[in-house]
């Protein structure tokens, strides 16, 4: 029986080696493999009982998992979503384990400071500071910040309150917020519990003063997000998307942007990414895009490498973890 490193490339997995060896020592000597070392020596693969991998992880059909992997327990991804592997292995009574929420955490500190800018009209304050004519460029800017809501008693909408909304909401604690949520799979106790109120799409988009997007990413909420929810949205309002590009319909957002021109969108995610030149969201000036950035990056990616050799502690142990992923936890939270 045998730990190994399994990611889509030999530079993937030493990089996470190097991390999870900062935390315990076991993990310096082991190996790192591809799919290619899996096919190659299937023998070896038979001893193989955990595996930790991170983002594109390879994918395995059940059949695979049952010829390669006879003494295989458990998989510790050291990223976020498992949605696009993790269902064979689940089918094949192994125990997947996400560092998903330490991911969330990372997502939601981005998110909570774009809020906070957003409500005090920073980002189109920004732009409009550049312009070259003496002072006007000051005055639009401040007029810019004036006309937005502020951070006091401002209304919050989360679309999606799984492990990054919830997290955002714990953020937001400190300050005078109104918070409203849509999420289908949301109990009442937990509602409660965070102290939210939960609405129809419709009225969140209507009523906040900031939007921020943390939808599962699945079939369902593709294009999810579209012009009718857009044009719904208050003078001077933010959206605010670090979920999924595939959930907005851009042509239909780059349209209520142009009706609208106090609105903004700050958009961390897009359909394709990098955008297509072509994309009529360029053409905004109400428009901020940044480059996939809100998750953990650098020393961030620390967090959810102790998250999951936590989890595998905790396994050993007889601990239940709540990093654990089910078969009903998939496509319900992001």
């Amino acid at each position: 029986m045998s730990i190994v490193i399994l990611t889509k490339d030999k530079e993937a997995g030493l990089k996470l080696r190097e991390r999870l060896a900062g935390i315990c020592d076991i993990f310096k000597s082991v190996p790192c493999l591809i799919k290619d070392d899996i096919e190659r020596n299937p023998e070896q693969a038979a001893e193989i009982s955990d595996i930790f991998s991170t983002w594109y992880m390879p994918t395995f059909a059940k059949e695979e998992i049952t010829a390669y992997f006879p003494s295989l327990n458990a998989i510790y991804y050291v990223a976020g979503t498992v949605d696009y592997f993790a269902e064979p292995f689940l089918a094949s009574n192994i125990r997947v384990f996400s560092a998903a929420s330490a991911n969330g955490h990372s997502v939601a500190e981005f998110v909570v400071a774009q809020i906070i800018l957003a409500n005090k009209g920073y980002f189109q304050a920004q732009k409009a500071y550049h312009w070259p004519v003496f002072r006007r460029g000051y005055r639009n800017a401040r007029k810019a910040a004036e006309s937005h809501y502020g951070n006091y008693g401002a209304t919050i909408g989360i679309i999606g309150c799984g492990h990054v909304g919830s997290k955002i909401v714990e953020l937001l604690r400190p300050f005078k917020f109104n918070i409203v949520v849509y999420d289908p799979y949301i109990s009442e106790k937990r509602v409660a519990e965070l102290g939210i109120r939960r609405v129809g799409l419709g009225e969140l988009f209507t009523v906040s003063d900031v939007i921020t997007n943390h939808l599962p990413d699945n079939q369902e909420t593709r294009g999810m997000l579209g012009y009718d929810l857009f044009s719904r949205m208050k003078k001077y309002a933010t959206f605010i998307n670090t979920g999924r590009g595939g959930q907005v319909s851009e042509r239909d957002l780059s349209k209520a942007l142009r009706k609208n021109p106090t609105i903004t969108a700050l958009l961390d995610v897009t359909t394709h990414e990098p955008l297509f030149p072509w994309s009529p969201l360029f053409w905004n000036k109400n428009l901020f895009m940044t480059p996939h950035i809100a998750g953990s990056m650098s020393s961030e990616n620390m967090r959810m490498a102790e998250s999951m050799v936590k989890a595998y502690s905790d396994n050993l142990h007889g601990i239940n973890s709540v990093c654990e992923i089910t078969l009903d936890k998939l496509n319900t939270r992001a």
